[in-house]
C-alpha cells in the first residue's frame, strides 16, 4: 500500500498547488480588468477550461490510484 499512498499524497498535493496557482492568476487578471475588460474575459474563459481539464485529469488519476490500491490489497491477501 505504500505505493498508492505515495500516489494519494502526490494528487492531494498537486491539487493544493493548482487550486493556490488558479487564485493567484485570477487576482493577477483582476488588477487589468478596468484596462482590458475583453482581455480579462478571455483569460478566465481559459483559466476555466485548464481547471475542467486538470478535474478530469485528476479525477482519472484518482480512479487508477484507487484501481491499484485495490489490487494491491488482492495481491497482498
Amino acid at each position: 500500500m505504500a505505493t498508492t499512498g505515495v500516489g494519494f499524497r502526490w494528487l492531494d498535493l498537486l491539487e493544493k498547488e493548482f487550486d493556490k496557482a488558479c487564485v493567484e492568476l485570477d487576482t493577477s487578471i483582476t488588477e487589468l480588468e478596468t484596462e482590458e475588460p475583453e482581455v480579462v474575459f478571455a483569460s478566465r474563459q481559459r483559466i476555466a477550461t485548464l481547471s475542467s481539464c486538470f478535474a478530469q485529469l485528476t479525477h482519472k488519476a484518482l480512479t487508477i490510484f484507487q484501481n491499484s490500491a485495490k489490487i494491491e490489497v488482492c495481491l497482498c491477501s
